[in-house]
């Protein structure tokens, strides 16, 4: 997890590739990462970190463990616009 705004913004390569903070995590071996595309506020973001390394603890890969705290965040009344839950990705290999 890096745990930042707008981690996963990078600056396309001669390549067409976009490179950035994750990428270089990528690259390092790191099998799986999750980032953001914009300032989160960490108020509202709690929640959903929370509930992502609970899923992690159980066995879920970072994959599915976002998406179902995606999905659990847009049920709830305070937490269902994008914003609050679509920030973030997860950029890798699931189940690494």
């Amino acid at each position: 997890m890096l745990s930042a705004c707008q981690t996963n913004i990078g600056q396309q390569s001669r390549g067409g590739e976009i490179v950035g903070l994750n990428h270089a995590f990528l690259y390092a071996g790191t099998p799986a990462l999750m980032s953001s595309l914009w300032d989160v506020d960490d108020t509202t973001t709690a929640p959903l970190m929370e509930h992502f390394y609970t899923q992690l603890q159980t066995g879920s890969d970072p994959a599915t463990a976002l998406q179902r705290n995606q999905q659990a965040m847009r049920q709830q009344p305070e937490y269902a616009s994008p914003y609050f839950w679509s920030a973030f990705s997860v950029t890798g290999r699931a189940g690494q």
